[in-house]
């Protein structure tokens, strides 16, 4: 990055903080920021919103870092993995981000993998509180997203989670692989998680970790609430709202599939299912999950 477009950018953001934090270089001359890409120990208040082309909004790959945000995060992107913020990648851990604002990532183009949220490759107790709304779209975009051995991170939302994107979509979804569990998670959301695809799925190779919604949970063509796959094991959902799938979707509202073990789901609401399917689905043909429990407080 040349100088100049270094000092452009801390004019542009110069309530970041007095240690200087510079930007990923533009690819478009017109972009009015470049998203911060953050790499060492650092306490760094943003007082303006941030709105970048093609690239990640905040990236921290570093530890204990303190973030205050106090505006809105927009990604529009033609280029995949554009995400609104990203820990990845250990040892990024003992992070801290506090945001008054909305996250936004707009998917032009076909761009996959829009997260709103995303903690990956290790990354491990991190905190992130958003007091506002996450909207995602594009193909394999999920409002929150945590995996591959990401372990004890708390993640709170207090506005909604919407997904247009169709397929591979999920407002939030948590997974690891073989060898990288991701266990010990907390994802709150105190609004609604509205999608197209899966509202909340937990898919493989995680362990003791809780999804906690404090509004209303709905999906358009698929299931509110899947949990599925390989030491999928002892973990928490609990909803304390309403659970429901349109008359479009052609799966159960709520499903426990392939290898799922001792997994609890709680709706402290009703479970609504408006297709010609399942309200709730334990277990398929020559399948391998057992023992696991769903409470509803409501109706059925």
């Amino acid at each position: 990055m040349t100088n100049l477009k270094k000092l452009k950018l801390l004019v542009a953001s110069a309530l970041l903080s007095s240690t200087g934090v510079y930007a990923d270089d533009c690819t478009k001359t017109s972009a009015t920021n470049c998203g911060i890409d953050i790499s060492g120990n650092q306490t760094i208040d943003i007082g303006s919103s941030i709105d970048v082309n093609d690239v990640t909004g905040i990236n921290i790959n570093s530890i204990s870092n303190t973030l205050t945000i106090d505006g809105d995060i927009t990604v529009n992107s033609n280029i995949d993995s554009a995400r609104g913020i990203s820990i990845t990648n250990s040892p990024a851990s003992n992070n801290v981000i506090n945001m008054i604002g909305n996250i936004s990532t707009i998917s032009s183009g076909g761009a996959v993998k829009m997260h709103g949220i995303l903690l990956n490759d290790g990354a491990s107790n991190n905190t992130v509180n958003v007091t506002g709304n996450v909207s995602t779209s594009g193909i394999n975009s999920s409002g929150v997203i945590i995996y591959k051995g990401s372990d004890n991170n708390n993640v709170t939302l207090t506005g909604d989670i919407n997904l247009t994107g169709t397929a591979s979509s999920f407002g939030v979804r948590l997974y690891g692989t073989s060898g990288n569990v991701s266990d010990d998670n907390v994802v709150t959301v105190n609004g609604d998680i509205n999608t197209v695809n899966i509202s909340i799925f937990l898919s493989g190779f995680i362990t003791g970790n809780n999804i906690i919604v404090n509004g209303n949970v709905q999906s358009t063509n698929n299931a509110g609430i899947a949990i599925t796959g390989t030491d999928t094991i002892n973990n928490i959902v609990t909803v304390n709202g309403n659970v429901s799938t349109s008359s479009t979707s052609s799966n159960a509202t709520i499903t426990f599939d392939k290898g799922a073990t001792d997994n609890l789901v709680v709706i402290n609401g009703n479970v609504t299912q408006l297709s010609n399917s399942a309200a709730l689905r334990f277990g398929a043909s020559s399948d391998s999950s057992h023992d696991n429990t769903v409470s509803v407080s409501g109706n059925i």
